[in-house]
């Protein structure tokens, strides 16, 4: 009997590891004959999404890789809207590509189906510390660490912010706490 009632499919797993090890373009050419087969497999959507953008050197958002993974990411959507995974990987992407506005909104989609997402709330902090939202960026990482601990580790900038929002001296001394 499969783990966790999910029927086993090789041919996907197959092509993840593809992907995982580096291999996108190989990845893509599995993934492809997957959907092809199996239009409504949502995760071979998601992966070919993420080979697509992986596979380009320097992805732009009118590219034509980009814009077949982001139908990719609309599909998979569509095929179960209860899931955040594609919302969520669309606005990695939007990350990605310097689309920074856009992909805040989509991580805020990603959590109205699943609030309880702390790398989708882990990539609003960085985005707004990108934007120079030095507020907004603490607000979010604290809320991204009570969700999970563990992300402690990848949230090297929230000093700068603190500093650059007035909570912290240069000699990193509290001047005021974040709300």
């Amino acid at each position: 009997m499969p783990l966790f009632k999910r029927k086993q499919n090789k041919e996907y797993e197959a092509a993840a590891r593809l992907l995982a090890s580096g291999d996108a373009a190989g990845a893509i050419e599995a993934l492809e004959t997957i959907v092809e087969q199996n239009p409504d497999h949502m995760n071979a959507h998601v992966t070919l999404a993420i080979a697509l953008m992986e596979v380009q050197e320097s992805p732009t958002k009118d590219s034509p890789q980009t814009i077949e993974a982001f139908a990719h990411l609309s599909t998979a959507a569509n095929l179960d809207p209860d899931d955040p995974v594609p919302v969520f990987n669309l606005g990695v992407s939007q990350r990605n590509l310097g689309m920074l506005e856009e992909s805040l909104i989509t991580f805020e989609k990603a959590l109205e189906i699943e609030e309880r997402q702390p790398l989708a709330i882990l990539h609003m902090a960085e985005v707004n510390y990108e934007l120079e939202r030095w507020e907004e960026a603490l607000r979010l990482a604290k809320l991204a660490l009570v969700r999970d601990p563990g992300l402690e580790e990848s949230m090297g900038w929230v000093r700068v912010a603190m500093r650059k929002a007035g909570m912290i001296d240069d000699e990193g001394n509290v001047i005021r706490r974040p709300e």
